[in-house]
Formats: C-alpha cells, structure tokens, sequence
C-alpha cells in the first residue's frame, strides 16, 4: 500500500474548480489522495462482483451494474493517477521518483482487477449485442479480449499453468530489460583528439563531457557511450572509431559481453519459450498470432503479406541509394565499401551537399514560441478550434502555460491543454521512442466527468532559453511537436460516453500512431514550414533549400524503410518460428540486406527490447502500419484545392471524436469512404516508381 498521509475529506481534494489545485498540493495530500482511490476502486470491484453473484440470470442492465459505477468510481482515480504522473513527469518534488514508482505499480494492479474480475467477465459475455450501441459493443469487446488473454476462459490445470508461466515471463523481460540497460553503460572510449571532434555540434559535445565543467565541451576529454550513438555516428569522421561503436550497439548483452551476468541470449530464448507455452494455453497457434487479438490487421499472414509488398518496393531502392551514397563518398576521398557502421556519416554529408540541409543551422529558425503558435494556428483552421492563453491558473511550475480550447464558433471552453516545454534539473527523459515528450491525459471525455471538459498536459525536454537566445528547435524536436500535440488534440476532442474508449483507449495498437503521423505530415508542405519558422533574431526565412522537407525525408527512404521491415519481420519471426535466434537472423538478413554480410559478432536481437521485453513484442509492424495509413488520409489534405475545413471537420469527426469506440478499419473507411493502400506511402517516400498492382488492405 502507498503510505497514507492526511485524511481526505474532500470528493475531489486535488482539483478545485475542474482544473488541479497545485499552489495547495503536497506529496501527502498526492499520495494520501492516491491510496484512498485505490482502496474506493478495488471496494467497488469487489462489490460489483458480490452484485452478479447475487443478480438473476438474462439481466438485461448488465452494462449499468458493471461499466457505469466502474465509470463513476474510476473517474477520480483515473484523474489523481495521471496528475501524478504528470508531476512525476515534470520532476516536481511533490513525487520524487521512488515514491511514483510504488503508486504507479499500486495503481496498475488496482486498475487490472476489472479485466481479471470472472463475474465481470462472464457477465459481460451474457451480453446481447444486437441491443447494445456501437461504442457499448466495443466497451464489451473490450473486456472479453482482456479477459480472454488474461486466461480466464481456462480451468483446472491450464488455469495453474497459465499463472505461473504469466509470473516467470514477467520476472524474465524484467531481467532482459535490466541486463541491457546495465550492458549499455558498460562501453566507453575517450576521445582527446580535436581533429576528430572538430565538426560535432554543441549539444553532442555536452553529452560527452557529461558532468565535467562546461570548459571540457570544447576542450574534452570527451567519452562515446551508447547512449549518443546516434548522434556519434553521424558525425564521428573516424571510420576505425565508427565501427568500433557500432560493434558494440550491436553485442549489447550478447555472449560477447565479458561480463557472464549481462549475458541475453539464453533468455531470450526462454522467453520465447515462455509465449509459446503461454499462447499455447490459451489456444493460439504462436505468440504472433495471440498477439492480433489487440490489431487492426486481424491476421498474420496479412501482416506478412504487407510487409512482402513494402519489401518488393523498398529493396530496389535501398540497392539504388548504396550505390549512389558509394559514389559520394568515393569522390570525397573514401576508398572502402560503404558498410553499416559508415552509412549515418556519409547519409549526413550527402544530405547536407544534396538538400543543404544542416540540422544545427536550422534551428536557429525553429524558436519554439514561434512553432507553437504556427501549430495552434494550423490545428484552428483545419479543425475550427480557437487556443486562449490563460494567465491567472496555477500550474506545478513557472513556465508552464495553460490553454483553453475552444470551438471556433463558440464561447465554451471544449477543453483544456498544459504545456511545460522546458528541461530543468529532476525532469526524467523518457525512451527515445519519445522524444522527450509525454502527453498525460487528465481527464479524458466520458459521462462520468460531463461536468468538466477533458484535460491533457504535453510533458517536453526542450532545451530552455539561454540569456539573449530563446528556446530553439531542432527539425526533429519540432517534428516530434507536431506529432505528440496531434496526440494531445485526440485526447481531448473525443466524444465518447465511457473513458474505457476515450482517447487513446481501446484503440488497436496498429493504429494508435495515425494521428501523430498525420500531423507530422504537413511538415511536408512548404507552406506549413514557412508559418512556423523565422530566424529568432532577424525573423529572416528559410532558404528555398531548407522547404524541401519532403525532398530531405526521402533521402535514403528506401534503405530506412527497409530497416524498418527487417525488424518487423524478425521481431513476427522470433515470435512464430522455435528455431535459435542466430538461425532465424542468418535467414532474413540477406533478403533485406544482400549488399552487407552478416557480422559474425552481430547479436541484435539480445538487446531487441521492444520486441522482446517491452510492448512490441510480435507487434514491432505496428509502427509501419500507422505510417502506411496516415499517408493515405493525409491524401485527402494534400489533393489539388482541398476544401481544408471540409476535410478537416470529416477528420475531427472521425479520428479525433471516436477514440476506441470504433474500430479502425471502420474509422478509415467513414473517413476515406474506402479501406486503406500502402501505395500512399510509398509516394510520400519517393520510393514507389513503377505502377503498383496492391489491393486495398483491410
């Protein structure tokens, strides 16, 4: 139990006039908060379950016994979790980080006891759908799929089974995750030479004299670690150095570690195991196809046959962009073969002498105001929104902004929307997947909070401004912006009567990532770019050159996505195939990659986190599927004289308002008013030359 602190007396004691009371907040009234709905969540459980024990068979108000009070009871317990885990998120003192960790697993288990509940279940499988609503049927589905994959359709032995193989896979990923990121911190090299850091950007530097003086930037030592290998291998002109690095990314927690206890691959093979037991139990024929329960590709062989298609069309291109990177960096001196550790290095040069794209340049025209208010200025014309800035609302730090969200037409607020974009000292990260931006939903849409509108907060690491110098942002920051705000636009503009599918809930996971990918699409047009960009001093523009975003995007596309389908393809094949992962490796990397031979160092897959310890696990594709239909609805923006606030209002109506009360396939077809085609994505990549024979996937 989280410790209890000050008694709460008080519905609602951490919010005051529907919006959080941070000048009153403590970490007791958090926590005390916190423990005393965890308690009202598990009671209310517990009582729905003694109520269908006692109820009379062919009940027809099963979803008033079950989903309303679950509803009513979870509303401010869903709403104190996410102001806690923005607090956390913010590095507030109010939650330092041990104490979130133990109310965040707390709430976890609490939250979980409605889809492992056999009354709720069985109750809810009663259910006659032909009575029920669109968004009641999939409330419904929604707990029989979690009941079903947590187990409990099984009896007798198999239901013993199941848990102990649930306990030891969870134990297992737990000691994948951790090997690999104590393997990580286990490389470094020190570099003393100027001449080999001579052309690294400021921000690298920094994190390479990590907790030395700020003399040491330019002067070093500087030390290479994993965590900026990225950024290293881009820019480190040492070819020796270059596959010295990537050596290492790549033997992360593999037999070649020297240490014996960060070793992956005997585990990873017992995971595997384990989820092919665990499928097995449940009545599935692998892992991979249990996991298409939770998609929008409802088959594997659909998944497979998806990826075949990008495949056929990526490799060419891929074989094309090596040949032509080859010639580049010959003409520049290079006398080797371009092999995978010289690919990042030579990608920057060639992109930069191509597009004059400079990454470090440019953001002195990215300042992040100006971003933000070309964003909210685009997001108001195509959904007819208005954004208010609201001074006087206390916030959990000085430089976060509150907005009202308004429709365009209308005096009432719609919603409400946080931002805190700075870093600042205690504020974690976050995974790289995220950029270094959160979005919490505090409170979704749903009959249970008909009195407030939804609340969102967007959680940033940009770097804050520095004396005369505003806040600056890289193309990829602002990128990610666009992304993680269209994430937070389809938090709050959803209109559903149960959080269960409010936002982000409920949604399969293939398509999860759309919206963010529609919105980092109109990164793509000039016009776009131009609003949102100036230089921060003489508010000159961006060159001619500097517009071609889509242009710059492609370059290299089809080497990039073909990474991108040997991961999903290794990752459904670990999850399908009970051949050792080195055979598996050995038979896919020549068929996306026949210009490079296989290392026989390499051992990826003891550090394939997401697909082996994290949520991608046979669901890696997932990433590819969202981006193939983003591309095709952004299709219907990018037409010839597109009636913008036509479409826009098709795509609010649709993508934002539905949440997971609809499913996917259903929500693309009223959208597009026909089933999706990967051939959009290809022509947004540059990569799909010749005429196309797909059929639409579904």
């Amino acid at each position: 139990m989280p410790e209890i602190g000050e008694e709460i007396t008080e519905p609602n004691v951490l919010f005051k006039g529907g919006l959080p009371d941070f000048k009153s907040l403590t970490h007791e009234k958090c926590t005390s908060a916190m423990g005393n709905y965890i308690l009202q969540f598990e009671h209310c459980v517990t009582q729905i379950e003694n109520n269908l024990a006692e109820a009379e068979e062919n009940r027809t108000d099963i979803l008033d016994m079950v989903v309303e009070p679950l509803e009513t009871v979870g509303a401010p317990f869903e709403m104190t979790w996410s102001l806690v885990k923005t607090l956390y998120l913010a590095g507030s003192n109010l939650i330092p980080g041990d104490s979130f960790h133990s109310l965040h697993e707390r709430a976890r288990h609490a939250r979980s006891l409605k889809y492992n509940s056999y009354y709720i279940y069985n109750a809810l499988k009663k259910c006659d759908s032909t009575r029920l609503t669109e968004e009641d049927q999939r409330v419904v589905s929604k707990f029989l799929t979690e009941g079903k994959l947590n187990g409990l359709d099984l009896q007798g032995d198999n239901k013993i089974i199941f848990a102990e193989l649930s306990k030891k896979l969870a134990g297992e990923k737990h000691k994948f995750r951790t090997r690999v990121e104590v393997a990580k911190k286990e490389f470094k090299h020190t570099i003393t030479d100027t001449n080999i850091t001579r052309d690294f950007p400021e921000d690298l530097l920094n994190a390479m004299v990590r907790g030395r003086d700020s003399i040491s930037t330019f002067t070093g030592p500087w030390d290479v670690t994993l965590s900026v290998y990225d950024r290293f291998m881009e820019y480190c002109p040492d070819r020796d150095l270059r596959w010295n690095t990537w050596l290492a990314s790549r033997q992360v927690a593999s037999a070649f570690s020297y240490n014996a206890e960060l070793q992956n691959s005997n585990t990873l093979e017992y995971i595997r195991s384990l989820r092919r037991d665990l499928s097995k139990v449940l009545g599935y024929e692998t892992f991979a196809h249990m996991s298409m329960e939770t998609k929008m590709v409802d088959s594997v062989e659909k998944v497979e046959q998806f990826l075949t298609f990008l495949l056929n069309k990526a490799k060419p291109a891929q074989e094309r962009e090596l040949t032509e990177l080859q010639r580049f960096a010959e003409e520049r001196g290079f006398d080797n073969k371009i092999q995978l550790w010289d690919i990042p290095y030579w990608q920057r040069k060639q992109r930069k002498s191509v597009y004059n794209w400079d990454d470090i340049a440019l953001k002195d025209y990215f300042p992040l105001d100006r971003v933000l208010t070309g964003l909210m200025d685009l997001c108001s014309e195509v959904f007819s929104l208005k954004f208010e800035l609201v001074h006087d609302v206390s916030t959990w730090h000085p430089s976060v902004t509150y907005y009202r969200v308004f429709e365009a037409d209308s005096p009432k607020p719609v919603a409400g929307l946080y931002i805190d974009p700075y870093h600042r000292e205690g504020k974690p990260i976050g995974a790289s997947e995220d950029g270094g931006v959160h979005v919490v939903c505090l409170r979704p849409s749903g009959r249970a909070f008909a009195s407030c509108c939804p609340l969102v907060a967007v959680v940033a690491n940009f770097t804050p401004p520095l004396s005369d110098y505003p806040s600056l942002l890289s193309f990829s920051d602002v990128d990610n912006l666009f992304r993680k705000f269209g994430t937070a636009l389809q938090q709050v503009l959803c209109t559903v009567n149960y959080s269960e599918v409010s936002g982000l809930s409920n949604i399969e996971w293939d398509a999860v990532q759309v919206v963010g990918n529609v919105m980092s699409l109109w990164l793509n047009n000039p016009e776009i770019v131009k609003r949102i960009s100036g230089h921060f001093k003489t508010g000159e523009p961006l060159s001619a050159d500097a517009l071609r975003v889509q242009e710059v995007r492609r370059h290299m596309a089809g080497y990039n996505l073909t990474s991108e389908i040997y991961l999903s393809t290794l990752d459904l094949r670990l999850h399908m195939k009970k051949d050792f992962w080195l055979s598996i490796i050995r038979e896919e990397w020549g068929n996306h990659f026949p210009s490079f031979p296989l290392d026989r160092g390499d051992s990826h897959p003891c550090s394939f986190t997401q697909s082996i310890s994290g949520h991608l696990s046979a669901a890696y594709y997932t990433r590819l599927w969202a981006r193939m239909l983003a591309a095709d609805v952004y299709t219907a923006f990018a037409q010839p004289q597109p009636n913008i606030k036509s479409i826009g209002t098709r795509f609010r109506d649709t993508f934002l308002a539905f949440g997971g009360s609809c499913h996917p396939s259903e929500v693309f077809r009223r959208f597009q008013g026909r089933d999706p085609e990967p051939d959009a994505l290809l022509k947004t990549l540059g990569i799909n030359n010749e005429a196309s024979s797909s059929s639409e996937i579904s």
